[in-house]
């Protein structure tokens, strides 16, 4: 009878030093509370060889500095994927191949500045305002 005593005290002696602790809620803030974010990229274009006249070389560079401005945005908004493939016979470098790919859209970006070079090339600076629909992919 005692061992029983002995036992049950010795069981309610370790329950007792154990004891649930209570773990808040773990909200997301309302979309008062996120800030904003603005990121600016640059771009640049070089005036292309088989341009028909220097208008439309001109147009054609400003279109390419705005393409790779618009894929620098992304690269900062979102990430970039990489990949990456080497080849080696005979213990030698046959052929190796570097891949970046951005599968994104983005929308609302505009031109800061442009800036005409002497060369012919040309760079832009854009800019987009990334606020709370834009946090909510990352979640």
């Amino acid at each position: 009878m005692w061992k029983k005593g002995i036992i049950l005290s010795v069981v309610l002696l370790m329950f007792a030093g154990c004891y649930i602790v209570p773990v808040p809620d773990q909200q997301v803030a309302p979309a008062e509370q996120w800030v904003p974010i603005t990121i600016r990229a640059t771009g640049g274009g070089a005036p292309p060889e088989k341009a028909i006249n220097p208008a439309q070389a001109r147009l054609m560079t400003e279109r390419a500095a705005k393409l790779d401005a618009y894929r620098n945005l992304l690269e900062r908004a979102y990430g970039v994927a990489i990949r990456g493939k080497t080849t080696v016979r005979d213990f030698v470098l046959q052929n190796d191949t570097i891949r970046s790919r951005v599968e994104a859209y983005i929308r609302g970006a505009k031109v800061i500045d442009t800036v005409y070079k002497d060369d012919g090339g040309v760079e832009v600076e854009m800019e987009v305002t990334l606020g709370y629909d834009f946090r909510q992919y990352f979640r």
